[in-house]
Protein backbone atom coordinates (compact mmCIF):
# COMPACT_ATOMS: atom_id res chain seq x y z
CA UNK A 1 0.00 0.00 0.00
CA UNK A 2 2.78 2.10 0.60
CA UNK A 3 4.64 1.55 -1.91
CA UNK A 4 1.58 2.13 -4.10
CA UNK A 5 1.18 5.83 -2.76
CA UNK A 6 4.52 6.73 -3.52
CA UNK A 7 4.30 5.44 -7.16
CA UNK A 8 1.15 7.45 -7.49
CA UNK A 9 2.89 10.60 -5.41
CA UNK A 10 5.51 10.36 -7.86
CA UNK A 11 2.87 9.92 -11.26
CA UNK A 12 1.09 12.90 -9.97
CA UNK A 13 3.88 15.32 -9.44
CA UNK A 14 5.14 14.79 -12.93
CA UNK A 15 1.88 14.83 -14.46
CA UNK A 16 0.91 18.26 -12.68
CA UNK A 17 4.51 19.84 -13.53
CA UNK A 18 3.39 20.15 -17.27
CA UNK A 19 -0.14 20.24 -17.56
CA UNK A 20 -2.45 23.39 -17.52
CA UNK A 21 -6.08 22.10 -15.21
CA UNK A 22 -8.53 23.48 -16.67
CA UNK A 23 -12.56 23.22 -15.85
CA UNK A 24 -15.79 24.23 -17.27
CA UNK A 25 -18.86 24.30 -14.78
CA UNK A 26 -22.36 24.76 -15.87
CA UNK A 27 -25.35 25.04 -13.94
CA UNK A 28 -28.93 25.81 -15.48
CA UNK A 29 -31.56 26.21 -12.58
CA UNK A 30 -34.33 25.64 -14.53
CA UNK A 31 -36.61 24.54 -17.58
CA UNK A 32 -39.85 26.27 -18.77
CA UNK A 33 -42.06 26.14 -15.11
CA UNK A 34 -39.53 23.27 -13.88
CA UNK A 35 -37.06 24.79 -11.32
CA UNK A 36 -34.11 23.31 -9.44
CA UNK A 37 -33.37 24.49 -5.89
CA UNK A 38 -29.85 23.27 -5.99
CA UNK A 39 -28.02 23.49 -8.96
CA UNK A 40 -26.45 26.86 -9.26
CA UNK A 41 -25.64 26.22 -5.66
CA UNK A 42 -23.66 23.33 -6.15
CA UNK A 43 -22.02 24.85 -9.73
CA UNK A 44 -20.71 27.49 -7.33
CA UNK A 45 -19.07 25.41 -4.77
CA UNK A 46 -17.79 23.41 -7.84
CA UNK A 47 -16.31 26.38 -9.11
CA UNK A 48 -14.72 27.19 -5.80
CA UNK A 49 -13.62 23.98 -5.27
CA UNK A 50 -11.89 23.51 -8.74
CA UNK A 51 -10.02 27.18 -8.19
CA UNK A 52 -8.86 26.56 -4.79
CA UNK A 53 -7.20 23.41 -5.98
CA UNK A 54 -5.57 25.84 -8.75
CA UNK A 55 -7.45 24.56 -12.09
CA UNK A 56 -8.29 27.60 -14.30
CA UNK A 57 -12.22 27.95 -14.03
CA UNK A 58 -14.84 28.85 -16.23
CA UNK A 59 -17.71 29.56 -14.62
CA UNK A 60 -21.56 29.37 -16.14
CA UNK A 61 -24.87 29.97 -14.74
CA UNK A 62 -28.15 29.80 -16.74
CA UNK A 63 -26.93 29.53 -20.65
CA UNK A 64 -29.37 28.79 -23.52
CA UNK A 65 -28.78 26.36 -26.18
CA UNK A 66 -26.45 28.55 -28.61
CA UNK A 67 -25.24 30.18 -25.19
CA UNK A 68 -23.81 26.42 -23.85
CA UNK A 69 -22.46 25.84 -27.71
CA UNK A 70 -20.56 28.75 -27.42
CA UNK A 71 -19.07 27.70 -24.38
CA UNK A 72 -18.05 24.27 -24.69
CA UNK A 73 -16.56 25.11 -28.01
CA UNK A 74 -14.36 27.98 -26.51
CA UNK A 75 -13.05 25.54 -23.89
CA UNK A 76 -12.28 23.44 -26.31
CA UNK A 77 -10.43 25.63 -28.82
CA UNK A 78 -8.58 26.29 -25.08
CA UNK A 79 -7.57 23.21 -24.52
CA UNK A 80 -4.41 21.43 -25.38
CA UNK A 81 -2.40 17.90 -25.39
CA UNK A 82 -0.84 18.48 -21.89
CA UNK A 83 -4.11 19.35 -20.05
CA UNK A 84 -6.56 18.21 -17.66
CA UNK A 85 -10.00 19.22 -18.60
CA UNK A 86 -13.04 18.89 -16.35
CA UNK A 87 -16.16 19.28 -17.18
CA UNK A 88 -18.84 19.89 -14.67
CA UNK A 89 -22.71 20.24 -14.95
CA UNK A 90 -25.62 20.37 -12.45
CA UNK A 91 -28.91 21.16 -14.19
CA UNK A 92 -31.70 18.84 -16.49
CA UNK A 93 -30.76 16.00 -18.26
CA UNK A 94 -32.75 13.65 -21.05
CA UNK A 95 -32.13 10.81 -22.42
CA UNK A 96 -33.30 9.91 -25.95
CA UNK A 97 -33.04 6.34 -27.60
CA UNK A 98 -29.80 5.83 -25.06
CA UNK A 99 -28.71 8.49 -25.62
CA UNK A 100 -27.64 11.42 -22.97
CA UNK A 101 -28.35 14.92 -23.56
CA UNK A 102 -28.31 18.06 -21.28
CA UNK A 103 -31.26 20.58 -21.73
CA UNK A 104 -30.07 24.35 -21.55
CA UNK A 105 -31.93 26.70 -19.63
CA UNK A 106 -35.15 28.05 -21.05
CA UNK A 107 -37.95 30.55 -18.83
CA UNK A 108 -40.12 28.91 -21.74
CA UNK A 109 -40.57 25.34 -23.31
CA UNK A 110 -39.71 24.73 -26.65
CA UNK A 111 -41.97 23.76 -29.13
CA UNK A 112 -39.22 21.12 -30.28
CA UNK A 113 -36.63 19.87 -27.16
CA UNK A 114 -35.30 17.76 -29.61
CA UNK A 115 -33.73 20.79 -31.47
CA UNK A 116 -32.81 22.22 -27.92
CA UNK A 117 -30.65 18.99 -26.49
CA UNK A 118 -26.30 18.99 -26.15
CA UNK A 119 -25.34 15.91 -26.73
CA UNK A 120 -22.93 14.71 -24.16
CA UNK A 121 -21.21 12.13 -26.37
CA UNK A 122 -20.18 15.36 -28.45
CA UNK A 123 -18.91 16.93 -25.06
CA UNK A 124 -16.84 13.81 -24.31
CA UNK A 125 -14.92 13.90 -27.88
CA UNK A 126 -14.35 17.46 -27.31
CA UNK A 127 -12.61 16.87 -24.10
CA UNK A 128 -10.18 14.51 -25.36
CA UNK A 129 -8.33 17.14 -27.08
CA UNK A 130 -6.40 17.15 -23.28
CA UNK A 131 -4.45 14.77 -22.01
CA UNK A 132 -6.60 13.25 -18.87
CA UNK A 133 -10.56 14.57 -19.28
CA UNK A 134 -13.18 14.13 -17.14
CA UNK A 135 -17.25 14.50 -16.67
CA UNK A 136 -19.20 15.02 -13.65
CA UNK A 137 -23.36 15.29 -13.95
CA UNK A 138 -25.27 16.42 -11.52
CA UNK A 139 -28.01 15.51 -13.46
CA UNK A 140 -32.24 15.48 -12.96
CA UNK A 141 -34.85 14.48 -14.56
CA UNK A 142 -37.50 16.38 -15.86
CA UNK A 143 -41.23 15.34 -14.56
CA UNK A 144 -42.33 12.20 -16.22
CA UNK A 145 -45.74 13.96 -17.36
CA UNK A 146 -43.75 16.77 -18.94
CA UNK A 147 -42.88 15.62 -22.15
CA UNK A 148 -44.84 12.86 -23.61
CA UNK A 149 -46.17 14.94 -26.11
CA UNK A 150 -42.79 15.47 -27.33
CA UNK A 151 -40.37 12.07 -26.78
CA UNK A 152 -40.69 9.08 -24.96
CA UNK A 153 -41.03 8.87 -20.70
CA UNK A 154 -37.27 9.68 -19.16
CA UNK A 155 -36.15 7.00 -17.89
CA UNK A 156 -32.70 8.76 -16.30
CA UNK A 157 -29.54 8.76 -18.01
CA UNK A 158 -27.86 5.75 -20.31
CA UNK A 159 -24.56 4.28 -19.39
CA UNK A 160 -22.23 5.65 -21.40
CA UNK A 161 -20.92 3.28 -23.99
CA UNK A 162 -17.34 4.69 -25.30
CA UNK A 163 -15.62 6.70 -23.34
CA UNK A 164 -12.21 8.57 -25.16
CA UNK A 165 -8.71 7.19 -24.33
CA UNK A 166 -7.55 8.61 -20.66
CA UNK A 167 -11.09 9.81 -19.11
CA UNK A 168 -13.41 9.72 -16.45
CA UNK A 169 -17.20 10.00 -15.83
CA UNK A 170 -19.24 9.90 -13.45
CA UNK A 171 -23.20 10.84 -12.61
CA UNK A 172 -25.30 11.32 -9.58
CA UNK A 173 -27.20 8.21 -10.23
CA UNK A 174 -27.13 4.51 -11.77
CA UNK A 175 -28.28 4.26 -15.52
CA UNK A 176 -31.90 3.96 -16.25
CA UNK A 177 -32.71 5.25 -12.29
CA UNK A 178 -34.78 8.53 -12.31
CA UNK A 179 -33.41 10.92 -9.81
CA UNK A 180 -35.36 14.33 -9.13
CA UNK A 181 -34.71 17.21 -7.42
CA UNK A 182 -33.39 17.14 -3.92
CA UNK A 183 -31.43 18.71 -1.14
CA UNK A 184 -31.72 22.60 0.13
CA UNK A 185 -28.56 24.72 -0.44
CA UNK A 186 -26.60 21.81 -2.35
CA UNK A 187 -26.95 18.18 -3.52
CA UNK A 188 -25.25 15.42 -2.06
CA UNK A 189 -23.49 13.91 -4.97
CA UNK A 190 -21.78 16.85 -5.43
CA UNK A 191 -20.97 17.73 -1.95
CA UNK A 192 -19.47 14.31 -1.05
CA UNK A 193 -17.36 14.87 -4.43
CA UNK A 194 -15.84 17.85 -4.00
CA UNK A 195 -15.78 16.95 -0.18
CA UNK A 196 -13.31 13.86 -0.48
CA UNK A 197 -11.49 15.56 -3.85
CA UNK A 198 -10.16 17.89 -1.52
CA UNK A 199 -9.29 15.68 1.42
CA UNK A 200 -6.40 13.69 0.09
CA UNK A 201 -4.39 12.30 -2.57
CA UNK A 202 -7.50 9.53 -4.09
CA UNK A 203 -7.43 8.23 -7.44
CA UNK A 204 -10.03 8.68 -9.84
CA UNK A 205 -11.62 5.69 -8.70
CA UNK A 206 -10.76 4.93 -5.29
CA UNK A 207 -12.61 8.77 -4.81
CA UNK A 208 -15.85 7.74 -6.92
CA UNK A 209 -15.61 4.48 -4.44
CA UNK A 210 -15.93 6.66 -0.77
CA UNK A 211 -18.89 9.22 -3.11
CA UNK A 212 -20.98 6.09 -4.26
CA UNK A 213 -20.52 4.66 -0.71
CA UNK A 214 -21.57 8.29 1.07
CA UNK A 215 -24.27 9.22 -1.03
CA UNK A 216 -25.86 5.24 -1.47
CA UNK A 217 -25.79 5.82 2.89
CA UNK A 218 -27.24 8.82 3.21
CA UNK A 219 -30.48 7.82 0.78
CA UNK A 220 -30.60 4.76 2.60
CA UNK A 221 -29.68 3.16 -1.02
CA UNK A 222 -32.14 5.20 -3.34
CA UNK A 223 -29.85 7.11 -4.80
CA UNK A 224 -26.40 5.43 -6.12
CA UNK A 225 -23.45 7.33 -7.95
CA UNK A 226 -22.17 5.74 -11.45
CA UNK A 227 -18.51 6.00 -12.64
CA UNK A 228 -16.49 4.49 -15.50
CA UNK A 229 -13.45 5.68 -16.66
CA UNK A 230 -10.40 4.63 -19.31
CA UNK A 231 -7.63 5.98 -17.23
CA UNK A 232 -4.03 4.75 -18.28
CA UNK A 233 -2.60 5.43 -15.33
CA UNK A 234 -3.66 6.48 -11.51
CA UNK A 235 -5.08 10.11 -11.10
CA UNK A 236 -5.68 12.42 -8.34
CA UNK A 237 -7.53 16.05 -9.04
CA UNK A 238 -5.28 17.43 -5.63
CA UNK A 239 -2.14 16.59 -4.38
CA UNK A 240 -1.39 17.24 -0.52
CA UNK A 241 1.69 18.72 -1.13
CA UNK A 242 -0.05 21.05 -3.43
CA UNK A 243 -0.19 24.51 -2.17
CA UNK A 244 -3.54 26.03 -2.33
CA UNK A 245 -4.38 29.11 -3.48
CA UNK A 246 -6.37 30.08 -0.41
CA UNK A 247 -7.93 28.77 2.21
CA UNK A 248 -11.71 27.09 1.60
CA UNK A 249 -14.79 25.93 3.54
CA UNK A 250 -17.17 23.10 2.44
CA UNK A 251 -20.43 24.72 2.61
CA UNK A 252 -22.48 22.92 5.60
CA UNK A 253 -24.69 19.92 4.30
CA UNK A 254 -27.52 19.19 6.88
CA UNK A 255 -27.82 15.57 7.79
CA UNK A 256 -24.53 13.93 7.10
CA UNK A 257 -22.88 12.36 10.04
CA UNK A 258 -21.33 14.93 11.92
CA UNK A 259 -22.97 17.87 10.25
CA UNK A 260 -20.29 20.14 10.56
CA UNK A 261 -18.46 21.87 7.44
CA UNK A 262 -15.28 19.91 5.21
CA UNK A 263 -12.27 22.20 4.88
CA UNK A 264 -9.81 21.69 2.02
Amino acid sequence: MKRYAIILLILMVSIGAFAQKQALVIGNSGYGKNELSTSLNDAQIAADAFDVMDYDVTLHKDLGYDEMLEAINSFKKGLTPQDVAVFYYAGYTKQVAGKNYLIPFSTTKAKDLSDHLISVDVILEALTRADYSFMFLESRQLPKFFLTSLCDADSGLAKIQKLGDNQGFAMAQQPSKNLVSQGVRYSIFTHSLLKFMGSDMYDFFDLMELVQKEVKDHSKGKQIPYYQGTLRAPFTFWEPIQNLKYRFHMPLYRGLDGGGSYNF
